[in-house]
This record gives C-alpha cells, structure tokens and sequence, in this order.
C-alpha cells in the first residue's frame, strides 16, 4: 500500500456557505439548464438561460474563490473561440458567431462548477444514489466533488517543474524537442498522485466498512429531506 504525506481529511461546511437548494433539486436544475444551453441557438436563450445562473448563483451561495475560478475559465475560453473563429471567417462573419458559441460552452459548465462548489459529497450522493445504484451514486459523486481538488494538485505540479526549468510552458510546446518534457515532468507526476488520491479515498472507504451493507451510510449531520 502507498504510503502518503498529506492525508485526505473530511472537511466541515462552513456555516456561512450552506446551500440554500437541496442537492436533489440543485442536480435537477444544473442538468435541465445545462441542456437548455446546449439547444440554445440565438441570443435571446443564451440571454434568459444567463440570467437563470445567475439567479442560481444568488441562491446558491458558491464560495468567492470559485466565482473567480469560473471567472478566468470564462475569459480564457472565450478567447480561444472567438480568436479561433476570427482566424477562420474574418472579423465581420466571425465575431458574433465566436462570442455565441464562447457564452454557450460557459453556460454548459457553469450550472456544473455551482454545483459542486455548494453541494456536500454526501448529499451529492444521496441525490445521486435516487437515480444510481449505491456504490456508482458514490462513485460518481467522489469523482466529482475531488475534481476542483485535482485541478489544483496539477497547478502545483506544474508551477514547481516549472521552477525546476521544465520546459513545460504553452510557448515551449510548440517545439516537439520540448514534449518529453511534458511527459516526464507533467504527465507523470500527475498521474501518480491521481492514484495516491484514489488509494487514499479507496482506504478511507474501506475503513468506513463501505459496500458492507445494500445503501451508503451517510455522515452524521448530513441527512437532508427529499426534495
């Protein structure tokens, strides 16, 4: 068994961040608006599906730091569209359809990362665990509330190859001399902590007697009424 230095620990929600909607009722609306942005094609849709986010938003009450995580998603992806489309059909034919379908892809993610940034891991599953069984329910749910946690880690491993000297870096990458680089520094490293998280999740899992009995156990405090 991997042995690990910095041990997954559950963390309290604080007080000052509870949400508001249900987990049950949060996952309903962030597929049907998800959906809805993936049909929408004029502006007037993307413009009422906008303003349900951000009444989302409002309601459930997602920590600072991920307002500005989607912030620079949302920056960095619209402009990669909207330069891709200028590249390809001029200003004049590209501009309004590049910025359309930047706003689409954000309002596709966005019901997702309030989601997460709202909803405990357990009543995610209990949400899940209605429509799944309970071992993927559980699954599913894990994969996504330590998601946000993994982009982190792959930050950090980043920023300190780079401070190492890998050649890593998006401008560096665009000699092939530099890709071994990516692999040996980035690539791998990542790897092996996505499986020491998993070992470490698997472990408090088992510890917790998980799959002895038909239905999850959920943590103390953590129970929520149906929606």
């Amino acid at each position: 068994m991997l042995r690990f230095n910095r041990p997954l620990q559950r963390q309290p929600e604080k007080a000052g961040h509870q949400p508001v909607l249900s987990a049950g009722v949060a996952l309903s609306l962030c597929f049907v608006l998800s959906l809805a942005a993936v049909l929408a094609r004029s502006w007037p849709a993307l413009a009422g599906l906008g303003l349900a986010n951000l009444l989302l938003l409002l309601v459930h009450r997602p920590e600072r730091k991920v307002l500005l995580r989607g912030a620079r998603l949302c920056l960095w992806q619209s402009a990669v569209v909207t330069g891709l489309y200028l590249l390809r059909f001029g200003v004049a034919d590209g501009l309004l359809p590049g910025l359309q379908v930047s706003g689409q892809l954000l309002l596709i993610f966005l019901p997702g990362l309030i989601l997460l940034s709202g909803a405990s891991g357990n009543r995610l599953a209990q949400a899940l665990g209605k429509l799944l069984p309970a071992r993927s329910a559980f699954v599913l749910a894990t994969s996504l509330k330590f998601l946000p946690m993994l982009v982190t880690e792959i930050a950090s491993i980043y920023e300190a190859q780079r401070l190492r000297g890998a050649k890593i870096r998006p401008r560096d990458l665009l000699w092939p001399g530099h890709w071994s680089d990516l692999l040996h520094c980035l690539a791998a490293p990542v790897v092996v902590r996505v499986l020491e998280i998993a070992d470490n999740i698997a472990c408090a899992a088992r510890t917790r007697e998980f799959g002895r009995f038909p239905d999850r156990t959920c943590w103390p405090g953590d129970q929520e009424s149906a929606p």
